[in-house]
This record gives structure tokens, C-alpha cells and sequence, in this order.
């Protein structure tokens, strides 16, 4: 059994609608226990949270690609513009979290919050596909 390229959009399609529910219930919560300004943390966290798993996503997509249209290939050629692609986020995040806490001044835990509910979702989308049978783990 194989992983088709449509399996795999679609659990990615369910990863970041589950991220984007989680984070408005999130959202929710950190309005209820730090009011507006948690809420807007909550929220910007999750968009940052959604945009970081778009950026991996498409960066893993095209790093996949690039090595099975070179495979068997001596030498294999990365363009530096998928470095930066793949790498520009690992700096791009950590800088506009930062002038969020430091210009805007939201409450440091919501903006966590928002940034982490990757974490769940995955899981989330582990137990549906276990329950539902749809695992991976024996594919050829």
C-alpha cells in the first residue's frame, strides 16, 4: 500500500483546520482568563502558528521533490532559494514573536498558546487516522 500525494494534502488540509479550530478556542479562553489583549495574543499566535505550518509544509514538499527528481544523481543540486525558504523561517518567527512581546506588549502566555496548538492538532489528527484505520506505518 502506498501513500498517495491526495492522503497526504489531506491530512495536511485536517492538520490546518484543526490548528485554526483549536486556535479560536484558544483565543477564546485566553479572552475569558486575560481579556482582550490575551485574546488578540491567542489569536496572533495561532496565525503565526498556521503560517509556520504552511512554511514547513511547502519547504518539506518541495526538499521531497528535489530529491526524487535527482535520485540516483552523484551530485545533487539544492538552489540556495529553497535554503532560505526552508531556514528564513526559523529566523522570520522567532523576530515578529519578539516585536509582538515587545512593541505590543500581549500576555507572553497566550501568544505560547497560539504558537503551540501544532502540537495538539497533530495528535488530534493521529488518533482520527488510527480510529479510522488510515496508518501508515506497513506502506511500501
Amino acid at each position: 500500500m502506498t501513500i498517495s500525494e491526495v492522503e497526504v494534502a489531506a491530512t495536511e488540509r485536517r492538520i490546518e483546520g484543526i490548528i485554526a479550530v483549536l486556535g479560536g478556542a484558544i483565543t477564546l479562553g485566553a479572552g475569558l482568563k486575560w481579556g482582550l489583549r490575551g485574546a488578540l495574543g491567542a489569536g496572533v499566535g495561532t496565525a503565526l502558528c498556521l503560517l509556520n505550518f504552511r512554511w514547513l509544509r511547502q519547504g518539506a514538499t518541495e526538499v521531497i521533490r528535489l530529491g526524487l527528481a535527482q535520485e540516483g544523481a552523484e551530485q545533487v543540486d539544492v538552489p540556495r532559494r529553497l535554503h532560505a525558504k526552508f531556514f528564513g523561517r526559523l529566523i522570520l518567527l522567532p523576530l515578529v514573536v519578539y516585536a509582538i512581546l515587545a512593541w505590543l506588549r500581549l500576555p507572553v502566555a497566550s501568544v505560547i498558546c497560539g504558537l503551540a496548538a501544532v502540537v495538539p492538532a497533530i495528535m488530534i489528527e493521529l488518533a482520527y487516522e488510527l480510529i479510522r484505520g488510515h496508518h501508515h506505518w506497513n506502506a511500501q
